[in-house]
């Protein structure tokens, strides 16, 4: 019964706009599979709900295409802990073997999520877009010595949505 309700209540967000200070409510909108495909990748993410429901995990996974099928060249993890109000903790960690703290906070139907410290190396920050047409737009950036570049951009198209 209370699954049920769940349920319920994840396709109401899934389908009405989110009040405006909740970035927790913002990233249960972005559960379920995600796919984005061009001529020489295929992008996968995954948000799911983790560790007893206090945290959202998203699951990042590029693979290459060449003649041989598909082969896997990234994968990423970030566990976001859930709270109250417009910004949320997180860590990343990925096969490059980064490790980054996370802060991310709400901006309309996006989460702009920054990640790295000025004193260990890289930092970034990540743009989480939900669109009118039910996908999610991800923009990444580095920072350089000459500003913010660019480096990775999706439109992706849900394939699958929570239980």
């Amino acid at each position: 019964m209370a699954r049920g309700i769940l349920v319920a209540i994840l396709a109401l967000w899934a389908t009405a706009s989110v009040a405006a200070d909740d970035a927790s409510l913002l990233l249960k909108k972005f559960e379920g599979d995600w796919v984005a495909e061009n001529e020489e990748a295929r992008t996968e993410m995954r948000w799911s709900e983790a560790l007893g429901g206090k945290f959202m995990r998203i699951e990042y996974r590029i693979n290459v295409k060449n003649e041989t099928g598909e082969t896997p060249v990234f994968d990423g993890t970030a566990y976001y802990q859930l709270a109250e109000g417009e910004s949320l903790r997180a860590f990343w960690a990925d096969t490059g073997g980064s490790l980054h703290p996370v802060s991310a906070r709400r901006e309309g139907n996006a989460m702009i999520a920054h990640w790295g410290r000025p004193d260990e190396g890289e930092q970034g920050r990540s743009r989480y877009e939900l669109l009118p047409s039910g996908g999610v737009e991800v923009t990444d950036w580095v920072k350089t010595g000459d500003g913010w570049r660019r480096f990775n951009h999706n439109v992706f198209t849900r394939v699958s949505a929570p239980d």
